[in-house]
Parts: structure tokens; sequence; C-alpha cells
């Protein structure tokens, strides 16, 4: 074979090296879509996901979920009271104590007792609750009476005709021992199980713990089932899935096991109960829980939603109030984080303006690719300032 003078053959060692070049830049060129998936996912098993990513990935979040639940409901228990009761490796604050120095009968309307953690472990509760037998959340205690209390709570009533509150976020246990006093059926949502100690006490000092009425779920809720980090700190109340929320010195973590609120709604029967009130309070977690509920949420067998927003993102929070809103639930009344009156004179310029993004929202939610909204609202905003609890009520209310 004649080559010509100009050319030269390229040798096996010059192939090879170029070959491994180029397999090493496409592997660097590949780091950064590995590590953004793996952040979105996994930093500290906890999803998060800017609000037009949420509505973007919609149908396949929905998907997913949908496809979990099934798994899920075989594998969701109870807690069963004496088991966690007689668990040596559930922490117990009160291990130095007896009974008697932490059970308190309480001064609301109607009355229940309460089992509360030591001082040192949960000063705030324990000096509100043990010192004057009531919450400090004073506003909403009053609040749920004002609901809870319009409802026919006749105990002849089968199981499915009572109604039924969901208490996510239950910690001690205080507005789901205030529910059952007031003859409601009630299903309790925590995933920190220290918390059931006392609740279990709790149901004991009323003679709830074998009535079949409350329901006591260890879960934390949330769009992806699986074992997530749960940050606790100085305040057992304030633990959360978002750790930057706590004080670094605080900061403890625990792992827990997270599932869909749809799971259990259909595991459960939720979907064909009266759902009077519907508690959220999930320190930043929120919209998490909405969006693994949402067969739930659509479902309008849910009266009232009393949540506390804390989350400071305009658009989480803008997607969150759109998706309720678009679920059917109008804002009633906006309370401060105790529950008081906070702004009085905004609470009718709200519905009207989630009225106006609604077609936003509603055209996203058919969209490949998300529209924003020219500009914020200033309900928007201030939803996103201040920390406080919003009252929806379902439209057939309105």
């Amino acid at each position: 074979m004649v080559v010509p003078t100009n050319s030269k053959k390229q040798t096996p060692i010059k192939c090879n090296i170029r070959f491994v070049i180029a397999i090493l830049l496409l592997c660097v060129a590949t780091i950064p879509l590995f590590a953004i998936k793996h952040l979105q996912l996994d930093k500290d098993n906890v999803l998060h996901l800017e609000h037009s990513e949420h509505v973007n990935n919609q149908q396949s979040l929905r998907a997913a979920v949908d496809n979990n639940i099934q798994q899920q409901s075989n594998n969701i228990k109870q807690v069963s009271c004496p088991k966690y009761l007689s668990d040596p490796s559930i922490y117990n604050p009160n291990t130095e104590l007896t009974r008697d120095e932490t059970k308190r009968l309480t001064i609301t309307e109607p009355k229940f007792y309460i089992s509360l953690h030591s001082q040192f472990y949960d000063k705030m509760r324990y000096v509100h609750i043990m010192k004057q037998g009531d919450y400090y959340e004073r506003g909403l205690t009053t609040l749920f009476h004002d609901i809870l209390s319009k409802y026919d709570t006749t105990t002849s009533k089968s199981k499915e005709e009572r109604p039924l509150m969901l208490d996510i976020g239950m910690n001690i246990g205080w507005f789901t021992l205030y529910s059952r006093a007031h003859g409601h059926d009630v299903a309790a949502f925590e995933p920190n199980p220290t918390m059931f100690l006392r609740v279990c006490e709790s149901l004991e000092y009323n003679h709830w713990d074998n009535d079949n009425t409350i329901e006591l779920w260890n879960y934390g809720l949330g769009i992806t089932p699986g074992k997530f980090n749960l940050t606790t700190g100085n305040n057992p109340g304030g633990s959360s899935f978002h750790e930057e929320r706590l004080a670094k010195k605080f900061r403890k973590k625990m792992e827990v096991e997270v599932v869909t609120l749809d799971s259990i709604a259909m595991q459960q029967g939720y979907l064909q109960r009266k759902i009077s009130l519907m508690k959220v309070d999930v320190e930043g977690f929120e919209n998490y829980v909405f969006e693994g509920g949402k067969t739930l949420l659509y479902n309008s067998n849910i009266d009232n939603i009393i949540m506390e927003n804390s989350i400071q993102n305009n658009t989480i929070v803008g997607g969150m109030v759109d998706m309720l809103y678009d679920a059917g639930y109008r804002v009633k009344e906006i309370r401060t984080v105790n529950g008081d009156p906070y702004h009085e004179d905004w609470w009718s310029t709200f519905n009207p303006v989630l009225e106006e993004r609604h077609s936003v929202y509603v055209a996203n939610s058919k969209q490949a690719v998300v529209k924003p909204l020219e500009a914020e609202s200033d309900q928007i905003k201030f939803l996103s300032k201040a920390t406080s609890n919003i009252w929806w009520v379902h439209k057939r209310f309105i």
C-alpha cells in the first residue's frame, strides 16, 4: 500500500489515549446533572422542589405516589400503645418521674386529662398546661371549640357517620385529645416516637385507649415514601425535616419513616368519612403533606383546614395556596401562631386574589412549561413573610 507522504498513521497507543480522554470528558460533563438530581432527592433525605419544578413534574409525581400507595398500604401500621409504653428503645424523658407528677386535668370546656413531658424536656408546654391547665395556643384552642362543637357527635352513630379530625403534627396530643373530648374520632400523625408515650398515657387516663375512636400513626407525611432525617432541637414542638430551621447547637437527627397521606386515607377509608377538620402543623413541610394528600383534598369531604404556614418562599407558598384553592377551599380567617385574629381587615382580600391566580394555575397544570405570574400579590408576600395560621373552609359552606 502506498501512503501519501503528508499523512501519518495513528498508532494504537495514541488512539487509546484519545479514547480515554473522550471518556473522561464525558464523565465530567455528566457529573453536574447527577449532582443536581442527587441534591434534589437525597440531601438529608428531604425532597426540595421549587414551585415551577413542582408544577412541571406534577403528573409524574402523582403517578409515582399512586404507584406507591398500594405497596405502602400493606406495611403501614398503627401505633400499639402497650408495645410503645414497654419499648426501652424509645427515649422517655419521664423515667425519673411518677405518672401523677405529669398528669393534669385541663380547665377547658370540655375537660380532659393529659400526660406531659418533664419540665426539662418540654418546659413551655409543661409550664402552661401543668400550672394553668390550658394550652399556650389559646386562640387556636378556642377556634377548635367553635368548629368542633357545631357537629352532631351522638355516640350511637356508626364510625362512618361520626366526624373525623386529622391531627397532622400531633406533638404531645393537645388537639388530638381536645377533639376527642368533643366527641370526634381522631387520626393523629407524628414522626417522633417519644410523643406517643405521653399520648398513650393520656388515652388511658381518659378511658379512650380501647374505644376505637383514635388512630395513632408514627409517620411523617410527605410526597415520597421512605426513610428521612427529622431534626429535633431545644423545643420538641419545633422538630423539622428542614434542619436549617433549628439552632445548630441543639440539632439532633433521628431517622423516621415518611408515607403519603393518601396511602393511609385509602387504607383506612377516609374518603368515605366526614372529616370535620384537618390540622397541619409540620414546621415548613406543609406543602409536601398536601402534595401527598391530593386525592383526599380533592375528594371534597374535608370541611375545615387549619394550617400553620412558616414557609418564606413566595413561589412555594403561592403554589401551595393555589392548589388548596383549586381543590375547593377558601380562606376564612388568618390567625397568629397562638390563634388570635390577625389583620382582620385583609381577610376579605385573599379569595379574590386567589381567584385571579386560579386561571394561571389551571393553565400551568396543563402545560409542560410554567407560565409565571407577572408579579406576586401583596397577599402572597404577606403569607410568606409572617408565620401565621390559615383557616380554610370548603366552598360548600361559603
